[in-house]
């Protein structure tokens, strides 16, 4: 049951909109961990009551919290507490499968693509590839947690001609990182990194299980060795839903 107070009670004569009162009252209650992940809200009539505000305020909250992700609805259900974005710190250099671990997840993979294939410029750009290479071995793969899809990872990698990476070694590892720190000794060391904003078109919704047009995260980063040569450029495509980047700044 939601407990209310006088600091997160509904404020009729406040200037801010009630609906925007009602909505961060119940996203504090959700990042305090009173409503935890798929807890279920009380009906619109109940908070209704709590909050004695108008049936249209609460809808209009709901709306909201709904639009931000912090909460679901189901059909016939009701509306339940979303499951909060993963995060990931923007000075630490891990993996996918690392990172997935650290936070109490199974990661996962599914393998779409794996050839060499000529490089475009971009990519020799990022590489600092020689005019004398021809080849860079493409890696595509769609990556889970939990068996949910967070992420589309494209991996390209300037491997030499007998550095050959097979599907059954990629699965058998898990982390691609540590599979090319055993096979051919390349550590990472340090990356330079973007990140931006952009939206799904139809393949990577379908594959991402969301709506053409959703917001992704775009990360692209160039990874050099710990001999400080450029050893991969990875473009990752995450869910804006289930994702999100921190960082802690100083002064």
């Amino acid at each position: 049951m939601i407990k209310v107070n006088r600091l997160n009670r509904v404020d009729p004569f406040s200037a801010v909109p009630k609906y925007y009162q009602l909505a961060e009252g119940l996203r504090q209650k959700i990042e305090n961990e009173d409503l935890k992940p798929h807890d279920a809200l009380p009906s619109e009539r109940e908070l209704e009551a709590i909050y004695a505000v108008s049936r249209t305020t609460v809808r209009e909250a709901l709306n909201y919290l709904t639009k931000q992700r912090h909460i679901y609805r189901e059909r016939g259900r009701g509306t339940f507490v979303a499951r909060p974005k993963m995060r990931h710190s923007l000075h630490l250099l891990q993996s996918f499968t690392d990172d997935m671990k650290a936070r109490g997840y199974a990661a996962g993979q599914l393998i779409l693509e794996l050839e060499r294939v000529a490089p475009p410029l971009s990519i020799r750009k990022q590489l600092e590839l020689s005019p004398e290479t021809d080849y860079v071995v493409k890696l595509e793969r769609l990556r889970y947690a939990d068996s949910e899809p967070i992420g589309i990872h494209t991996a390209y990698l300037p491997l030499l001609p007998d550095q050959v990476l097979t599907m059954d070694d990629i699965l058998a590892f898990g982390s691609l990182s540590a599979l090319l720190e055993s096979r051919f000794n390349l550590i990472p060391g340090e990356a330079n990194q973007t990140i931006e904003a952009t939206v799904a078109n139809e393949r990577e919704a379908a594959l991402l299980e969301m709506k053409k047009g959703s917001p992704l995260l775009l990360v692209e980063r160039t990874t050099l060795s710990h001999q400080r040569h450029p050893m991969e450029f990875v473009k990752m495509l995450y869910r804006a839903d289930r994702y999100k980047y921190y960082m802690h700044i100083n002064r």
